[in-house]
């Protein structure tokens, strides 16, 4: 048996480089034995050998390196470090395996070396390796196989955890750092396709599938929905440990990261014609934009073609390329997120009544920008043309981006303004656009229709004529000044004089002799046709986003600087003495005789005549045993703007930031009406108090910042008003950021309008702590705070719910007692002295003459605009609790500012069509419905005039009285999915309130037209 196994052959090969092997095999077994060739102990192949550290020689590789085989056996085989390494090194080389293998090129061999990096590589060595190794490894996943590899194993790691919940957690966090480093740099898809081009060149079909998996893979919402998967699991898997956010579950960052490798493409499309990669950029775009977010997408491709063409000083645009090889839906995609970017650029606040040179310069360096990328496409143009003329997405866009493109138009496409001007005055002119669209709509297309006509004027007076003298416009002169609401035929007077002024004789020219034609308003709107913006440079609007990106209010804490040293003067300090001082001598001189004491010779008996000093406080600091843990240096309160805003900013020392958000209400009230430290800083400050985190844990931190946020908007209201509620819309802000600024936006107003001390009365909503009554814990600590903020909000509502009902409610019992006639007097004198005696003088109600221009326009609008610009994608339809906040908000506003709101017809009609258009969503959603009921009894009990709301609004009144019937059986019978008797019930008590509401309209109005004789 001991010959039984005979050693035939034994051969040994060694480099020349080196004495030792390049790969010893270890044996398990303690004596050395010979086998046969092709055989192994236990079955054992080379595959399953381990190979030892010295191995390893970079310069000179073994030879089992010699074929990609030989290298997916180490990587099975559980290497080393260094064996690993050289073994990837190799892997990720472009000549390695004498170029005849290449881990880009898609293929079976090359899938399962990826599978084998990314299943038991990546999990076993990526916690031990540096960075400079990490990213050989990630060298090997930089393809097409590598990219799918990775997105499913971040998918069904999270899967696993979320279903077993025991799931390694870390190898996640892992593979989520692979992901990290993997998707980096703008040039991440041009490298892909440089890496498939060599190879697969030659087989064109085989080259097209992987350029479509590729833009499959980076282009849809598959690697941020992975990404937010797997981050989700790991901190519901993970509990007390803060979860981190990778950028590439941000739908924003990713499409910006996006962009800009979609606009290197086209930069480099000359240096790599066989990849094409202008088509696959144009694939790439029409890809993205399905992903959401398309401002962030486009905005960045813009600018980094922007640049490109400032930098290389070249007459032709790089985006032509681009936009030639978009189909026309994704052109037409594509145009209207430009022109919305351009809109969110350009300042969005500014109207038809600013025309400074600083606008008249944004206006022209927006047209270069328009021309830049409309020149020499006609479909661009009349793309352009389209949106311009249509008031839905016409209203989306502010009044300067409006303005630069038809400035560009006149330039670059004159031929389009007669079609322009005709369609506008056909839209402006159509009495259901007149009674149905929304005024921002209405002031939108009657912008338009100016500036088109005052350009045209210039180039073709005779189109104008014959535009003027047309049956369209005289007919829609007419319908304007026949419809009911205000503004609307105002907007027609103006643009009836306008046109007037450019085609009439100075004495033939429409004149109405109306006082609203000679405000302010009526003479900027009507020197629209006056405007002539010139085409600025490509440079100037480069210039633009310069000036846009460095004014971006800082996010971070800024850094802390070291404190000065004291001056001194003669060794000793100026300011005083840095330490406690030195006791008396016991001897002094003074002028006269010389007095000596003795400390040690004076009695007991003197002792009685001297006045001891009154104890000092106790300082709880000083009682601490250990003297080195003593704080000597405190923290001051802050007395100045300047000061408070690094404080608020802090996040590593506790007591300077309490002390900032503490003080920050009080310190920006007295400053106020002190010089002008508020005002110069206010929109920094309020930007920086609207994302402001707790790093603490304050103790009503919510309610400190909301106190803060208020003073800073009161300091200046007309201003900081509309720019808050442009702030609800915008930006990347949390549903609890927005909360709040509508908070701020409400209960601000209502302590202008005098409300201050009802809300401060009210009580605070009280959180639950019933098990029931609460969300997950993860879930909790998103949604609390947008609920924590509004506390104050939902207070001021309940409380006018209660002063709006129970009027009527005593109403109705007083005539359901009528019998009892003196219980009903005794009950009404003693209600009536008890009103007398509690009366008080009413406050100036300052918020009557801000509020329509201040608050609910800018809210108004902006919501109409959110909603024809995203649809059901914007955060206001997907989120019934923010809407719910922006309805109680206009509501209380309303109330609050009360019968005597200058404009009160136009907020009420407007208002009033945006309570109705959410009829669908109340139905579906109980808070929502609870809402719109409050908002519409609000708005009824403000109006005071039934006869004008009868004659005015008599189509709104019946819809709503219909309407409002319909949601008052259903809440009756049950049939609502109301969640809960409570809610129906006070349902139920709204809807009987806007019945009884629209009833006494009604019954006013029947009144006055027939007298006494129909009672």
């Amino acid at each position: 048996m001991e010959n039984f196994l005979t050693a035939v052959k034994t051969v040994q090969k060694q480099t020349a480089e080196a004495s030792e092997p390049a790969l010893t095999i270890r044996s398990s077994q303690k004596t050395k034995e010979s086998h046969p060739e092709g055989t192994q102990p236990f079955g054992r192949t080379t595959q399953d050998a381990v190979y030892s550290k010295k191995a390893i020689d970079p310069s000179a590789p073994p030879s089992i390196y010699a074929s990609p085989d030989g290298a997916l056996q180490i990587l099975r085989s559980q290497p080393d470090t260094e064996v690993l390494l050289a073994t990837v090194r190799q892997l990720g080389a472009r000549d390695g395996f004498d170029g005849t293998f290449d881990l880009a090129n898609p293929g079976p061999l090359q899938a399962q070396i990826i599978n084998t990096l990314i299943t038991s590589t990546t999990p076993t060595f990526w916690p031990t390796l540096d960075d400079g190794d990490k990213a050989l490894l990630v060298a090997c996943l930089s393809n097409i196989t590598g990219i799918n590899a990775v997105v499913a194993r971040l998918r069904s790691a999270a899967n696993e955890i979320e279903g077993h919940k025991n799931g390694d957690a870390r190898s996640l966090r892992d593979m989520l750092d692979v992901a990290d480093r993997l998707f980096c740099g703008d040039n991440f898809v041009l490298a892909l396709l440089q890496h498939l081009v060599p190879s697969l060149v030659t087989v064109g079909v085989k080259l097209e599938i992987a350029r479509k998996e590729l833009i499959d893979v980076v282009g849809s919402g598959k690697v941020i929905a992975a990404t937010a998967q797997a981050e989700e699991a790991i901190a519901g898997h993970t509990s007390n440990v803060r979860k981190a956010v990778s950028w590439l579950s941000k739908g924003s960052d990713y499409n910006a990261w996006l962009g800009r490798n979609i606009a290197l493409l086209v930069i480099e499309d000359n240096d790599l014609p066989a990849a094409r990669t202008v088509e696959a950029s144009g694939h790439l775009l029409g890809k993205a934009l399905n992903i959401g977010y398309p401002g962030s997408l486009i905005q960045s491709l813009v600018k980094t073609l922007v640049r490109h063409d400032v930098e290389q000083g070249s007459n032709t645009s790089s985006i032509t390329a681009l936009l030639k090889v978009l189909p026309a839906f994704t052109k037409r995609r594509f145009v209207e997120q430009t022109l919305r970017c351009l809109s969110d650029l350009m300042a969005s606040d500014i109207g038809p009544d600013d025309r400074s040179l600083t606008h008249a310069k944004e206006a022209s360096d927006g047209a270069a920008f328009v021309q830049w990328f409309a020149v020499g496409d006609t479909g661009i143009q009349e793309i352009t043309c389209n949106v311009l003329s249509d008031p839905a997405l016409s209203a989306t866009l502010s009044f300067l981006a409006r303005r630069s493109c038809l400035a560009a138009l006149s330039t670059t496409a004159p031929d389009y303004l007669q079609t322009l001007l005709e369609t506008t005055m056909t839209t402006f002119s159509d009495p259901l656009f007149i009674k149905h669209a929304p005024i921002l709509q209405q002031e939108s297309v009657a912008q338009t229709l100016l500036l088109t006509a005052g350009y045209l004027h210039r180039q073709t007076p005779m189109a104008v004529l014959m535009t003027a003298r047309s049956s369209s416009h005289m007919q829609g002169t007419g319908n304007r000044l026949d419809a009911s609401g205000q503004r609307a035929r105002w907007l027609g007077m103006v643009v009836a004089t306008a046109v007037s002024s450019l085609v009439d004789k100075e004495g033939s020219r429409m004149d109405f002799h109306v006082d609203e034609m000679r405000t302010e308003e009526a003479r900027q709107y009507m020197s629209l046709v006056k405007v002539d913006d010139a085409v600025g440079t490509l440079n100037d609007f480069d210039a633009m986003l310069k000036v846009q990106d460095t004014s971006v209010t800082p996010r971070r804490r800024p850094r802390q600087t070291k404190a000065k040293p004291m001056p001194t003067l003669d060794g000793k300090p100026v300011f005083g003495p840095a330490r406690p001082p030195t006791i008396a001598p016991a001897q002094t001189e003074v002028i006269g005789e010389k007095v000596t004491e003795l400390l040690d010779e004076v009695s007991d008996d003197d002792d009685d005549d001297l006045k001891p000093y009154a104890k000092p406080d106790s300082d709880p600091e000083d009682s601490d045993e250990d003297a080195t843990l003593v704080n000597r240096n405190k923290t001051r309160a802050p007395v100045y703007i300047r000061d408070l805003m690094p404080m608020l900013l802090e996040d590593k020392d506790h007591d300077r930031f309490q002390l900032a958000i503490k003080h920050a209400a009080g310190l920006i009230r007295r400053k106020a009406n002190f010089g002008a430290e508020v005002k110069d800083h206010a929109e920094e400050l309020l930007s920086m108090l609207c994302i402001l985190q707790d790093p603490f844990d304050t103790d009503e931190f919510d309610e400190l910042r909301l106190q803060a946020m208020i003073a800073v908007l009161l300091s200046d209201v007309e201003t900081l008003a509309p720019w808050l509620s442009r702030q609800a819309y915008s930006g990347e802000y949390s549903l609890a950021q927005r909360c709040i600024m509508l908070t701020a936006l409400g209960l601000g107003g209502r302590e202008l309008a005098g409300f201050k001390n009802e809300d401060e009365l009210n009580p605070a909503i009280t959180n639950t702590d019933f098990p029931t009554k609460r969300l997950p814990s993860r879930l909790h600590a998103i949604y609390a705070p947008a609920a924590s903020s509004v506390k104050r909000l939902g207070s001021a509502t309940k409380s006018l719910e209660r002063q709006l009902i129970q009027p009527m409610a005593l109403q109705a019992a007083d005539q359901s007692t009528a019998h009892l006639n003196a219980v009903k007097v005794r009950t009404f004198s003693s209600r009536l002295s008890t009103e007398q005696r509690t009366k008080r003088k009413p406050a100036a109600n300052q918020l009557a003459k801000v509020f329509a221009q201040a608050f609910f326009l800018p809210l108004a609008n902006r919501y109409q605009q959110e909603l024809a610009a995203y649809g059901s994608g914007s955060v206001f339809a997907s989120a019934p609790f923010l809407l719910v906040t922006f309805l109680k908000t206009l509501a209380l506003l309303l109330h609050a500012s009360g019968p005597a709101t200058m404009g009160l017809p136009q907020v009420s009609a407007e208002f009033w069509d945006l309570l109705l258009s959410l009829r669908v969503q109340a139905v579906s959603d109980i808070t929502v419905l609870e809402a719109v009921l409050f908002s519409l009894l609000t708005l009824l009990e403000v109006n005071t005039d039934k006869r004008r709301v009868a004659e005015e609004h008599a189509k709104q009144l019946m819809e709503t009285q219909q309407w409002v019937e319909l949601v008052f059986e259903r809440a009756g019978g049950g049939e609502l999915n109301t969640g809960g008797s409570e809610e129906e019930i006070k349902v139920r008590t709204l809807a009987a309130g806007v019945l009884v509401k629209t009833r006494e309209v009604v019954e006013a109005y029947q009144t006055q037209l027939f007298g006494h004789v129909i009672e």
